[in-house]
């Protein structure tokens, strides 16, 4: 067997004290993929698939993403893609963005449909019961591996659901793992961590 087989570790139980909900909080911070320092940020030597710290290269910054509604990020899904020596995973999320004008369409739309991007959204199941790790469920973090790029752009002005505005889908492919978390010591400081990624760093 190869030292990179990766085994069932753990019973498939449902977490009674503490189930799980569906969908996102409305705010998320997106990243310009090429703008992440990857040398400097620090993934945890023991939850393989956590972020500990995302560092943002000097004089960068990420930019906040607010999508309205009950449901935001509506179609952000994660699927296992067969391969012919090893499975991976396809994901994609969804932005709403409600608004168009030229500063909308030159500063975010353009950009969304060419670049490449990390994005942080927050799940409202946060695993804060924890006693070891509260909250190392919150903050999902999408396209870490392979990035993600824009699938879809689409301005339906008759639309109910964007009333006239943007529906975008970014989409990572074959990353080797099922999700990614950003997490560092409990849920609080965390979230201060994801405040501080739409903030340049070195002024």
């Amino acid at each position: 067997m190869s030292v990179c087989d990766k085994l069932l570790a753990k019973d498939i139980l449902p977490n009674c004290t503490d189930p799980i909900v569906a969908g996102f909080e409305s705010a998320g911070v997106i990243i310009n993929r090429s703008e992440i320092d990857f040398s400097a940020s620090v993934l945890d030597t023991t939850k393989k698939n956590v972020i500990n710290t995302l560092v943002m290269k000097s004089g960068k910054k990420g930019y906040s993403i607010a999508v309205p509604g009950a449901k935001p990020y509506t179609g952000t899904k994660t699927s296992m893609v067969a391969g012919a020596y090893r499975n991976s995973f396809d994901s994609e999320v969804s932005i709403v963005i409600m608004d168009n004008d030229p500063d909308v369409c030159a500063d975010i739309i353009d950009g969304l449909a060419n670049g490449t991007y990390v994005v942080v959204l927050e799940n409202k199941y946060k695993a804060l019961q924890k006693t070891d790790t509260p909250g190392d469920a919150a903050f999902q973090v999408y396209g870490y591996y392979q990035g993600l790029a824009a699938s879809a752009v689409e301005n339906d002005k008759y639309s109910e659901d964007t009333e006239g505005g943007w529906i975008v889908t970014l989409k990572e492919s074959k990353s080797p793992k099922s999700a990614m978390f950003l997490f560092n010591t409990d849920y609080d400081t965390t979230k201060a961590q994801v405040n501080t990624l739409t903030a340049p760093v070195g002024g």
